[in-house]
């Protein structure tokens, strides 16, 4: 009971000044700690560190290097992701440690310990490495950076990680760490593995990327059929009888449709390799790359059913006429789509115009229209050279915008 108390902690919460062989430590990229004596008794009461703390022992632990961390650091620098790095340690020898393993702007380090809240918002985008951070400054980082406009990944293996982790837009962590983090984490490293990370970059990018670029096929259905929708309601209650529209495509034609436009085609497309960044505005890039197709869609509708009624066509004709270049617009998109071009890309292409037009054939009967006759095939044809021109050229005016 005279031997008084005996703490083991960090340096810089124990003691008053770092001895040397603590400096020299962190100095090599360690980490520290310190065990102090005090001749005082812990009051259970009153916990607070006693004022004649002396450091008797220092224990220092090295951390290896994992094997592919720089690669990894200097891939994800590569693809402009700006790197930092959040620690509760000792910043010096987190710095160090981040020089190692190839991390750039290792000097560019601070201890939180010594900064407010404020102080640390304003560091939070200039500074790389931050060393000695409690769990409730990493949040406030994740918080700053995120109300900066930066979208956020953060990796982390235990407790003290919980907080920030949940406020990031991606949470990672370790299969290693603090059961706690992996239950409220969106990607769990199996392996333990940080060089998992730029798989994980591409997966992502391949996923978001093909939908991106499939997207636009899909919406042209859903705004032709909308926008024909309140035609037809309108027809019915503006015009007299004679102006009548009906919507123009049964189901089982749009279905069999859907099989070679948007059915094989994107599902081909989803599994293909494509890491290169995510393009911004994904919703209105997409609804603006579908909306000529669709508009021309409509327009071919409203097109036929007057021309073929002021040169006698049938209702088949009209419905032929209407039902094959329905499909030749969205396979302009489904062509879009397979740019730049490839063997395996023209394969697919070429399969889905050859079952197309084969089962408008074969099935006619079956989805309610005719052949193509010599009075209506140059129509189609006619409009069809149209629609090709104007959706070449409205695709390169909104490549440019986007770029």
């Amino acid at each position: 009971s005279n031997l008084g108390t005996v703490f083991l902690g960090a340096p810089e919460m124990l003691l008053k000044e770092n001895p040397a062989p603590v400096v020299e430590a962190q100095a090599r990229g360690s980490r520290v700690l310190v065990l102090a004596h005090s001749s005082e008794l812990i009051s259970m009461q009153e916990l607070k560190l006693p004022e004649n703390l002396e450091g008797i022992a220092v224990i220092e632990i090295t951390d290896p290097i994992r094997e592919g961390a720089s690669d990894t650091l200097e891939y994800l620098r590569s693809q402009g992701v700006d790197l930092k790095i959040i620690s509760g340690d000792n910043p010096v020898t987190v710095s160090y440690i981040a020089q190692q393993a190839g991390f750039k702007n290792y000097e560019n380090y601070i201890d939180c310990s010594k900064i407010s809240d404020d102080q640390l918002v304003d560091h939070a985008e200039e500074t790389a490495i931050f060393g000695r951070v409690s769990p409730h400054q990493k949040k406030l980082l994740i918080q700053t950076l995120k109300a900066a406009g930066r979208t956020t990944a953060m990796t982390g293996d235990g407790v003290n990680d919980i907080l920030a982790l949940r406020e990031a837009d991606c949470s990672i962590v370790m299969a290693e760490g603090d059961p706690a983090t992996r239950q409220i984490a969106n990607i769990v490293l199996l392996n333990s593995d940080f060089n998992d990370v730029p798989e994980i970059l591409f997966e992502g990018r391949r996923v978001v990327n093909n939908i991106g670029r499939i997207a636009p096929i899909f919406f042209i259905k859903t705004i032709y059929s909308f926008l024909l929708a309140i035609i037809c309601i309108a027809s019915a209650l503006f015009f007299n009888v004679n102006y009548l529209l009906i919507f123009p495509f049964i189901p089982i034609q749009i279905t069999l449709i859907d099989q070679f436009v948007e059915g094989f085609p994107p599902f081909v497309l989803t599994f293909e390799r494509n890491i290169k960044p995510v393009e911004k505005h994904f919703l209105r890039r997409s609804l603006l790359l579908a909306l000529p197709s669709a508009l021309m869609v409509i327009f071919s509708v409203l097109f036929i059913r007057l021309w073929g009624a002021s040169h006698g066509w049938s209702a088949a004709d009209m419905s032929t006429v209407s039902y094959y270049l329905l499909g030749s617009i969205g396979f302009l998109s489904v062509i879009r789509a397979c740019l730049p071009l490839n063997i395996w890309r023209a394969l697919l292409i070429v399969f889905s115009v050859v079952g197309f037009y084969a089962s408008a054939v074969v099935l006619k009967n079956l989805i309610e229209i005719s052949l193509l006759t010599a009075t209506t095939f140059p129509v189609y044809l006619a409009l069809m050279a149209i629609f090709t021109g104007v959706f070449i050229l409205t695709t390169i005016l909104q490549k440019y915008e986007f770029d």
